[in-house]
């Protein structure tokens, strides 16, 4: 039953609807007889023992039509999607493709997602049918020109740059087939990783499920500093006797400035208050705007055979489905939190035959060098994958000193290494302002690149620190 809890409340609505705005007519949807649709018809439709299929009807009426839905607990819809389409909406979503994680400009970083995943994710696993997305994961032959051959694939898609959010309830109801190796998850990342690479910038996991264990369900977030340096918190959630994630629930996360609590069926069974990104300010790094994320993975680390493989006889009477009902993300009225500002961008690093580490801080970022490698770029702070237009004048600014006085190369590239910006700098322990303008000639993703390699023989320093602070990109 498509349930919307938030109807099941004391109800507020913006607008009536009359009934002859109904696209068909197939379904009577004014079940109280006052020759309006509105809010009170889904109550009136409970009362009087509706179907599963005009309780679904309705709710998705109600919500395509611009009704706006204040629950008791002071909730309001500002987003959703229920699937009432035949195909997936892609104003809402996008696909992410393969089995390597890339960085924002398609570089390798690693394959299997990071989690020795086996699937290979395409834009083809996925149809609307009914107002429910299903994501298929196959058994099947796959071969890519670039990342090679798979036997499994499998569907990832996402709104990021189309939706994102910071706080609110975020809503998902949703089933998913049992087998060893299925991993059905439901999940945010940030929109922009202002506290540096993962897991620094937060993951927040709203619904991952074990297919070898179908009777349990854990929500959890990653934290802490960029990997190998994160950590995480997590709790479990065990379904009654003879439930599970086989059968349609509702998955959801109440998230606050400072805490997050999650949910099935209204049931809260975790609550997170105590997180942390190395080097700012709480409740950093869960104060930024979050993007969602579904899919189904097949194998790797989190019910894979060894952490790895994936179970060939779980597709032995054919692929296997992830459906998902409605996904909805409602606003706390009357809350004030909002993205906090960052005061200094923080740095991706980059490392290649030196010794070096790199550490975003509140307010700037300390590189401490103790051997610059032989290259130029040996050293590196990125601000990568920044989206520029063509003929658009942008400025890089900064502080920055160093222990030591040495050279330090600026650039602005594009994925091919075209430099349109090339400064260099003598840094000095007097801290100095420097602002450059740079502009494109055409639409690209570019590179900002602070070089602390062996520039001017600044391998011959020995150990020295590096601070860039106020580091703004307009």
């Amino acid at each position: 039953m498509k349930s919307i809890k938030a109807l099941a409340a004391a109800l507020v609505f913006a607008a009536v609807l009359p009934v002859s705005v109904c696209a068909d007519g197939a379904v009577i949807m004014d079940y109280n007889n006052d020759s309006v649709v509105d809010i009170f018809d889904m109550v009136s439709a409970r009362k009087s023992g509706a179907s599963a299929a005009e309780l679904k009807n309705l709710g998705g009426f109600l919500l395509g039509n611009g009704v706006e839905v204040i629950p008791e607990d002071g909730y309001k819809l500002i987003w959703s999607d229920e699937f009432s389409g035949s195909t997936l909406d892609m104003s809402k979503w996008s696909y992410e493709l393969g089995n390597w994680k890339l960085d924002d400009n398609g570089n390798y970083v690693t394959n299997g997602w990071g989690n020795n995943e086996q699937e290979f994710y395409t834009d083809k696993n996925t149809t609307v049918k009914d107002g429910i997305l299903t994501i298929a994961a196959r058994k099947e032959s796959y071969v890519d020109e670039v990342q090679g051959a798979y036997d499994y694939t499998s569907a990832r898609i996402n709104t990021a740059h189309k939706f994102s959010t910071c706080g609110g309830k975020i809503e998902v109801r949703a089933r998913c087939d049992s087998g060893k190796s299925l991993w059905p998850a439901i999940w945010m990342l940030p929109e922009e990783s202002v506290y540096g690479g993962w897991a620094s910038s937060g993951e927040i996991d709203i619904m991952e499920g074990w297919g070898s264990t179908p009777g349990k369900i854990c929500g959890t977030i990653h934290f802490g500093g960029v990997w190998p340096n994160n950590t995480y918190l997590t709790n479990d959630y065990i379904f009654p006797d003879g439930d599970g994630t086989q059968n349609w629930h509702t998955y959801s996360i109440e998230w606050e400035r400072g805490e997050i609590r999650w949910y099935v069926d209204g049931n809260l069974y975790s609550t997170q208050t105590d997180w942390r990104s190395d080097g700012f300010s709480y409740p950093a790094p869960f104060d930024q705007n979050f993007y969602i994320i579904l899919n189904f993975a097949v194998g790797g680390h989190f019910d894979g055979i060894d952490g790895v493989y994936a179970e060939p006889n779980t597709f032995a009477d054919g692929e296997k489905h992830f459906d998902i009902d409605y996904v909805r993300v409602y606003e706390k009225t009357g809350s004030d939190f909002v993205p906090t500002e960052m005061s200094s961008l923080p740095l991706d690093n980059y490392m290649e035959g030196s010794e070096a580490t790199i550490f975003n801080k509140e307010g700037c970022t300390v590189v401490d060098i103790k051997n610059a490698g032989s290259l130029e770029y040996a050293v590196m702070g990125l601000l990568g994958g920044r989206e520029v237009k063509a003929g658009e004048k942008h400025t890089i600014s900064f502080d920055i000193s160093s222990t030591a006085q040495r050279s330090m190369v600026l650039t602005a590239e594009d994925s091919a290494y075209t430099r349109y910006l090339d400064e260099k700098l003598i840094l000095t322990p007097e801290k100095k302002h420097y602002s450059f303008d740079v502009t494109f000639p055409a639409d690209m993703k570019a590179d900002i690149k602070f070089q602390l390699g062996n520039i001017d023989d600044a391998a011959a320093i020995g150990a020295h620190t590096v601070t860039i602070s106020d580091i703004s990109w307009d």
